[in-house]
């Protein structure tokens, strides 16, 4: 009988390790990431710890996501599968891989991640709805593409709809339904929709994913979202955002949050967060600051841009 094999599990670990020895170009925030996640791998085998990371869920929410098809670019032009970057595979197997040891559901109920545009947000963003939708094991999922304007709210839900427009497999395996503003699966009444605004009283989101948080003039929608979500096993809160510069607004509150979690002085089990960034101090003409806030640099994001642009804030 052979061994499974873990590849996506492996890389992710090995992208922690790599951050955490300085192989990789990181900031604090990423490095206290990876170092927490790497702490809890030891911690599992404490019984006083509540939780412990299964490998096979979070191979399978990897897997899943890279068998679906980029919908934009050359990639999409070729008609290439998505392939996760390792720092992708990093927050993909953190967030579904560690499980409550008792009842083996999903330890974070909200992951918010801090990225550069053009490091492939909407991508991986709109994989995670298609894998809750689909196949999380919840049934009658409801799953939504929140955000405060209609194009803000379509720019997860697009990708989705093209993704399984253009695998047929998927849409016949778990007998989904495209419609031209929503999906859906009749077996059970699951159902993935674009939300502008605030959900009704009768939602129960198993799944809600927020994009460009910092656009959020108000905490109204994630706050109505996350508080529906008590009827659900293992709700996911999907935040994944730009830097803003309203500090005042409520993605500046959540990364603060983030922030206390990451450096231990507020705890948080079910807050997994990850912000890239350059650290105060460094100096923002160095083309090797472009790599810590660029993960994604020279794969969804061109370096020759990026080192253009920096150039022109030079000048």
């Amino acid at each position: 009988m052979s061994r499974k094999s873990y590849p996506n599990v492996n890389a992710a670990n090995q992208y922690a390790r790599d951050v955490v020895r300085g192989k990789i170009v990181a900031c604090q925030f990423v490095i206290q990431a990876c170092q927490r996640h790497l702490d809890d791998l030891m911690a599992e085998k404490s019984k006083s710890f509540r939780y412990r990371f299964d490998k096979d869920l979070a191979e399978r929410a990897a897997k899943f996501i890279q068998l679906l098809p980029h919908t934009k670019g050359e990639w999409a032009f070729k008609r290439m599968p998505i392939t996760l970057e390792p720092w992708q595979l990093f927050v993909i197997c953190c967030a579904f891989g560690w499980v409550n040891k008792g009842t083996r559901l999903r330890r974070f109920r909200e992951v918010y991640t801090e990225i550069p545009r053009k490091n492939g947000k909407s991508a991986i963003s709109a994989g995670v709805a298609l894998y809750c939708f689909a196949c999380d094991n919840e049934f009658g999922a409801e799953v939504y593409s929140g955000a405060t304007t209609e194009k803000q709210a379509w720019e997860v839900f697009r990708p989705a709809r093209l993704m399984c427009k253009r695998t047929p497999m998927l849409t016949e395996a778990f007998g989904i339904e495209v419609n031209a503003s929503n999906m859906n699966r009749p077996e059970d009444g699951a159902r993935f929709e674009p939300l502008i605004g605030n959900p009704g009283d009768g939602s129960s989101p198993h799944c809600a994913v927020v994009d460009e948080y910092h656009e959020h003039a108000t905490d109204a929608l994630y706050t109505t979202m996350l508080t529906g979500m008590g009827a659900r096993r293992q709700p996911l809160m999907w935040a994944i955002t730009t830097a803003g510069y309203n500090i005042e607004g409520p993605c500046y509150d959540k990364r603060r949050e983030v922030i206390e979690m990451l450096n231990g002085s507020v705890p948080n089990d079910e807050l997994f967060g990850i912000i890239y960034t350059v650290d105060e101090g460094d100096d923002w003409t160095d083309p090797q600051v472009l790599e810590k806030a660029n993960p994604n640099i020279g794969v969804s994001v061109y370096r020759e841009f990026l080192l253009s642009q920096q150039q022109r804030a030079k000048n």
